[in-house]
């Protein structure tokens, strides 16, 4: 053996061995994309779980809101006119965040009833 030859990896493959035929691999064997098209690594059937958009949404609009109200009450404090733009994003922003955070209350106790 020469310094330029490398020793063979005892947990490699044989690059010789034939590959396994379609009907020696499991179903349930998740580590290769499956026929469905999906992501490597998700079983076909199973809807992989995103981040979960309303409750970012309502949250992010929660903050603006948040912000909005702060800076107007600081504008007010310091006797500054206050920018009718905040005051719409308060007034608008707040209820929409509201209403979707009760969304995510109930959708979520309908799916622990249902489980």
């Amino acid at each position: 053996m020469t310094p330029d030859d490398h020793a063979p990896d005892p947990h490699a493959s044989d690059p010789h061995a034939p590959a396994p035929h379609a009907s020696e691999t499991r179903a349930s064997d998740t580590s290769r994309p499956m026929a469905g098209g999906g992501p490597p690594g998700v079983p076909v059937g199973s809807a992989p779980h995103g981040p979960p958009v309303l409750m970012i949404l309502a949250v992010s609009l929660a903050v603006i809101g948040l912000v909005a109200l702060a800076a107007i009450l600081v504008s007010a404090l310091l006797g500054w006119t206050v920018w009718p733009g905040l005051v719409l994003a308060s007034y608008f922003c707040l209820p929409v965040a509201f209403l979707l955070m009760a969304a995510l209350v109930v959708r979520a106790a309908l799916r622990r009833r249902r489980s």
